[in-house]
């Protein structure tokens, strides 16, 4: 009788032991991700429900004192995005106020973003002046587009602060205000004198166009110091104008990743992204150079002919701005 075969056949169970103990800790695992899963989707939906605003206003951010900020809970993790993204938003506004009896204030949710809407002017000025509300989310575009290092997206810290007493002392000071009046007279009167040139030429006038040549000649006369003739071909003028529309359109178009940060690493329709990351570089590259050209600039200027670019060289101290802040404020 063969011992060896027999002692052979009876140990296979040593050999599949591990490929059994393997498939149980499978198992295990497995279990144990869908039981994260189902509890990461239970503590979801019950923060969800129990949040009267949506789920941006979880943790009891919607409630003033012991009274709770009315308003509707929208879908889970999206809120009210799918409400306000058809029709006249200022209607659905108002039907979703009158159906949860939000005379005054409503709060709800876009995505991850807390909304609150009022129709009482008291409650409007007291948003508008609460340090509470001081720093509001930022667009992706205005981030990229670095209009975070701005003042009117930068969150309210020492920066902003900085900034603000720039813009109030040297910016926009009444005596500098004043000083840019014969500015305005003048683009006011060359603008009227296209109108009139184009009614006896074509017996029409399209009003859009001079109105923003008009405003950006102004603009960028105050702070740039130069005035740019956008109807004839100059390729300053022209990159400019590219500049302008294409950072306006960045600004003003609804990227869903604004209130859905992780939908960025997905889904972008309108390219956001990529073109801020385009539009940057030749930003930074005109503005630079319209500072290096002040820098350079050994004709006297009086004081109150200075424009931005002057004034922002000129601050000294802890006012004094690095060329990049410089882009973003002046831009």
């Amino acid at each position: 009788m063969d011992f060896t075969n027999s002692c052979e056949d009876t140990k296979w169970w040593m050999f599949i032991l591990p490929t059994l103990l393997e498939i149980q800790k499978s198992c295990d695992v497995n279990l144990l991700l869908l039981f994260i899963f189902i509890l990461f989707l239970s503590c979801g939906l019950f923060n969800w429900a129990s949040s009267a605003g949506g789920p941006a206003w979880k943790n009891g951010r919607h409630r003033i004192g012991r009274v709770s900020i009315p308003g509707p809970n929208g879908l889970p993790f999206f809120g009210s995005l799918f409400s306000l993204s058809h029709g006249l938003a200022h209607r659905t506004l108002a039907r979703m106020a009158l159906s949860h009896a939000a005379s005054q204030l409503m709060a709800f949710s876009l995505g991850s973003t807390p909304v609150v809407v009022t129709n009482d002017t008291h409650i409007a000025r007291e948003i508008l002046t609460s340090p509470q509300f001081a720093s509001r989310p930022i667009k992706e575009s205005a981030k990229q587009l670095m209009f975070s290092r701005a003042i009117g997206f930068a969150p309210d810290g020492p920066y902003w602060r900085m900034l603000r007493r720039i813009a109030s002392t040297h910016l926009f000071a009444p005596k500098r205000v004043l000083a840019h009046q014969g500015v305005y007279r003048l683009e006011c009167a060359a603008m009227l004198n296209a109108i009139g040139e184009e009614q006896s030429i074509k017996g029409f006038v399209r009003l859009r166009k001079h109105l923003q040549a008009a405003s950006l000649n102004s603009i960028m006369e105050i702070v740039f110091g130069k005035r740019y003739n956008t109807a004839k071909h100059d390729n300053e003028a022209k990159e400019l104008n590219e500049l302008v529309r294409e950072g306006f359109e960045l600004l003003g178009a609804f990227n869903w990743s604004d209130h859905l940060p992780w939908l960025k690493y997905f889904y972008d329709p309108f390219c956001i992204q990529a073109r801020c990351a385009a539009l940057v570089p030749r930003v930074k590259k005109l503005v630079k150079e319209i500072i290096k050209e002040h820098r350079s600039e050994d004709q006297y200027k009086s004081k109150d002919n200075l424009d931005f670019v002057d004034i922002l060289l000129s601050l000294e101290g802890e006012e004094k701005l690095d060329e990049d802040d410089m882009v973003a404020v002046l831009w």
